[in-house]
């Protein structure tokens, strides 16, 4: 017999007896650690991590660093310039930084990654710990449970009702069931791997049930190990969006290129300028164009949004993998589990029946007040034997079917905090307590209590069943027999309730001739009722925020429902469900081929009690036949086949799973993990992070668009230089603006926050032009600069042909270049937001003001300082041509400013108009 395969045929002593291991204290942490020092850890999984050296041959081979290096040469043999040595510089200080960028940004790809790494409950010397299974060693106990990933290869030894998936580890391509039973095989026929249905392999996933197990091989003994080596789990070296980004430079890179050739020729033929001091300004130009640096940046604003995720702001959102970033720029619609994600967790008084008359909660009317009500329905929801009220209450932990009890108490709080500011319930003494869920309360919470030495009975519940218990009613302070006219008009007020989503809690007491509750069902007979509390739900602000800002713009809301009338009419009274609003009915959900919602529009798909999981995940399948990218919010990690159905997929665990353990369901299937920093469900954090990772495409997406503009700009700038008289372009000026300058810009735009409402821009906004009206934008912007740049030292020019001013080819160079310095952080800022730079706004960034501050300084020291001046080859300006400078700048935001302020005229006049 082979023990390492055929634990299958082991029983439960032999197996334990092997491993020295206990069933119900599994193995000591002493024995476990010497055990692990022996064989090392259970590598199954693997972080597949970045090449540096690879990336850093890749730097100092692309397009731009070898057009730099031919650039500093022909410099040197042509020009007989020394700054060969100061090219060679930026080319190692460039290459530098972007291979230390490169690293960072794949160390927290892969930190990320790792967060994949499966992790387990075991037991170890009688205490359940929770450890990465690269801590297991052969002989732990484990437990599993629904959603749970298999941390190494098993051998179950108790199971319940267990289903488990493990396609591509064994042949078994659909769910198959596990269990404990010994499997008994003749010594000639071995059982098949497919067919030990007491055994889990490594890399499989716990569909439904629990198990627990003792672990018989690790690491490279596994079942995964031996077929597939380790299971590689990707981190950020592949991402898609950055293999875009590096063609798409590429191919402006080689369009710029072509561009300065066609410039040079037509110089060289008008004779316009030296060939060579030609030649060298468009390779400049060309050079400039950052395209790889600009790839690398596309890696840092990634890892940008995936660290900003992690924030309180999102509630710890851990995005899972970095790829998936790109993936959720696309998702236009989210769909949310149920509707008690929306809720805030608390409910609110609205309204209560007293003295046969229903009175809203705001009312003020001399003799009607809830307070009476409130504190029996108080008393009742209390879980002491016997004691007083002022030794504390302890919350139940059961939920009514019709009212979260616990609730009760933040609402008497909240009621008596606002009305009197005091929470004093008397001197009351609670005698007993029977809590509804007992065999002996009849569905009622029932309270004994002793007030100035009288027992009476209090009961609070269901309203239908505290009426079943009534035989009296107090009206105005009388009791009277309770008719069927006072049933049917009570039952009638509720009902109504009830429509619009507010449920109502009854209350009836009743003296007692009993000094304890052995005689509940006694003491709950012929009681009074005094009338019914109505609460209604809390939506959360946070998650009305969210459905605001889909509404404004494209982004759908769909909400899953299986109680579709609770549900409709919560969603109604809280003002989420409108009438433009869609309402898909199970029946109608189940007979569509798929599903089509109009943009910002909210929806309700109803799915039913029965198989509702089923159901969840084949309307998200037909919302995707629909066109749409479907985002998932769960708050059940079990519903793991529906999240791998969504696009993306964020898992919202209760607090006590994630205290208990962080089920695997969450790592194999969902995208993104989310624990809550606010009350809400998770729905706003979720959103937050489907925010920052549209944010990041939409940085991208200006960055390039500032490019593009830049590069526009300088093309126009060669080309007068190359066809007018005077010549203002300096190879050093076109590289220091095109390297240091442009990445800084860059830079400011890739760091920043997303917009208040990141949901209403347009798709087409977060992903990198594509057609040639997309460039119009950007090109019109760089071509104004240009123009802009170049105005002054050319009227300046005309001036001085007329003996009116006198103006030197460096010095109007350096003017040029100080009034790039001085207007790039303008354009820039433009095209990295569509609001004003002078009004407040609570998403602008730091970064804007402090842009402005360094270009001043810059432009303060290349116009008067004669070190960096003669390193220039320029002259320093006169405090009069440095005034001058700042007519492009002024121009610029003056324009932007105009623009937007008629956009924003034009849009308050269409909102009247509508």
């Amino acid at each position: 017999m082979n023990i390492d395969t055929n634990w299958h045929s082991w029983n439960e002593e032999l197996l334990l007896g092997h491993f020295k291991t206990d069933k119900a204290r599994g193995l000591s942490s002493k024995e476990s650690a010497r055990r692990y020092a022996k064989n090392g850890p259970n590598k199954i999984w693997k972080v597949k991590k970045a090449s540096a050296g690879h990336f850093a041959v890749q730097t100092l081979l692309d397009l731009s660093t070898i057009l730099l290096l031919v650039f500093a040469v022909i410099a040197a043999i042509f020009e007989k310039s020394t700054e060969i040595f100061a090219i060679f510089g930026v080319v190692a200080l460039g290459a530098a930084l972007r291979v230390l960028a490169y690293i960072r940004t794949q160390r927290i790809f892969e930190e990320k990654a790792r967060g994949v790494i499966p992790r387990v409950r075991v037991i170890r010397s009688g205490e359940v710990k929770i450890l990465s299974a690269e801590k297991l060693v052969t002989g732990d106990i484990v437990f599993l449970e629904t959603g749970d990933t298999v941390p190494a290869d098993l051998r179950i030894l108790s199971s319940s009702e267990l289903l488990v998936y493990e396609n591509r580890i064994t042949e078994n391509k659909v769910v198959v069931f596990k269990n404990a039973d010994v499997i008994s095989e003749d010594a000639d026929e071995e059982t098949p791997i497919e067919k030990r249905e007491n055994m889990l392999f490594a890399g499989s996933t716990v569909v439904s049930g629990e198990a627990r197990a003792v672990v018989v091989a690790t690491g490279k003994n596994t079942l995964a190990a031996t077929k597939f080596g380790t299971l590689l789990i990707p981190s950020g070296e592949k991402i898609k969006v950055c293999a875009k980004l590096s063609r798409w430079c590429r191919t402006l890179s080689l369009i710029m290129i072509g561009v300065v050739a066609l410039v040079t020729v037509l110089g060289a033929l008008l004779k316009t300028s030296s060939a060579v001091e030609l030649f060298l300004s468009t390779l400049a130009l060309a050079v400039a164009s950052m395209s790889e640096f600009f790839t690398v940046l596309g890696y840092i604003v990634i890892a940008v949004s995936v660290k900003k995720a992690d924030s309180e702001e999102c509630g710890r959102a851990k995005i899972k993998d970095a790829a998936s970033v790109e993936v959720m720029n696309d998702v236009d619609t989210i769909v949310i589990e149920s509707a008690d994600m929306l809720k805030a967790g608390d409910i609110t008084l609205n309204s209560y029946y007293l003295y046969d008359r229903i009175v809203n909660v705001d009312e003020h009317i001399d003799g009607y007040s809830p307070a009476e009500l409130l504190k029996l329905c108080y008393l009742t929801t209390g879980s002491l034997p016997q004691g007083s009220l002022s030794s504390g209450l302890m919350l139940s932990e059961r939920k009514s079917a019709s009212v979260d009890y616990e609730c009760i108490h933040r609402v008497f709080d909240e009621y008596f905090k606002k009305a009197w500011e005091s929470k004093a319930v008397e001197n009351t003494v609670l005698v007993g307590h029977e809590p509804a869920g007992s065999a002996d309360s009849g569905g009622l919470d029932t309270v004994l209590v002793c007030n100035a030495g009288n027992f009476e009975a209090v009961a609070s519940g269901p309203l239908e069943i505290i009426l079943s218990c009534c035989t009296g009613i107090r009206k105005n302070g009388r009791v009277l027999p309770i008719t069927r006219e006072d049933l049917a008009s009570i039952t009638r007020e509720a009902e109504k309730l009830r429509r619009r989503g507010i449920s109502t809690v009854g209350v009836a007491r009743r003296d007692s001739p009993y000094s304890n509750m052995n005689r509940v069902s006694a003491l709950q007979m012929c009681m009074t009722f005094e009338g019914f509390i109505a609460l209604s739900d809390r939506v959360h602000g946070d998650a009305l925020d969210v459905i605001r800002k889909c509404r404004e713009g494209t982004t759908r809301i769909v909400c899953f429902s299986e109680g579709s009338d609770e549900d409709r009419a919560f969603l109604g009274l809280v003002g989420i469900l409108e009438e433009k609003d869609r309402y898909i009915s199970l029946e109608e959900a189940m007979t569509s081929d798929k599903i089509e919602l109009a943009p910002g529009q909210f929806a309700v798909i109803e799915t039913g009690y029965a198989d509702s999981a089923r159901r969840r995940r084949e309307f998200l399948r037909k919302l995707k036949e629909g066109g749409a990218c479907v985002s998932y919010i769960s708050k059940d990690p079990s519903d793991m086949w529906a999240m791998k159905e969504a696009s993306v997929s964020f898992a919202v665990p209760e607090a006590a799973r994630i205290k208990k353990t962080i089920p695997q369901a969450i790592r194999s299937a969902a995208h993104v993990v989310i624990t809550p920093a606010k009350n809400g469900g998770g729905v706003f954090e979720s959103f937050r992070a489907l925010e920052f990772a549209k944010s990041s495409m939409l940085n991208l997406r200006r960055a390039a668009e500032y490019l593009i503009a830049a590069q526009a700009a300088r093309l126009l700038y060669t080309a007068v230089s190359a066809f007018a008289p005077l010549n203002v372009a300096d190879p050093v000026h076109l590289l220091i603006w095109g390297l240091i300058l442009d990445f800084a810009v860059v830079a400011l735009i890739a760091y920043r926050d997303p917009p208040w409402n990141m949901i209403t821009i347009d798709k087409s906004r977060r992903r990198l032009p594509k057609s040639l009206p997309e460039f119009a934008y950007p090109l019109t912007v760089g071509a104004i600069w240009s123009v802009l740049l170049l105005a002054a030292p050319v009227i300046l020019t005309v001036l001085s042909s007329f003996g009116i001013t006198a103006l030197t080819k460096e010095a109007a160079s350096n003017m040029v270049f100080v009034s790039a310095l001085l207007s790039i952080p303008v354009v820039g800022c433009e095209l990295m937001t569509n609001s004003s730079l002078f009004k407040k706004s609570k998403r602008r960034s730091a970064s804007l003001p402090l842009s402005f501050a360094a270009a001043f300084l810059l432009s303060l020291l290349f116009a008067f300082s004669k070190g960096v001046s003669s390193f220039l080859g320029t002259e320093a300006l006169s405090l009069a041509y440095y005034a001058i400078s700042f007519i492009p700048a002024v121009v610029a935001v003056s324009a932007f400013e105009i623009k937007k302020a008629a956009e924003a005229s034009k849009r308050e006049k269409t909102a009247r108009q509508e």
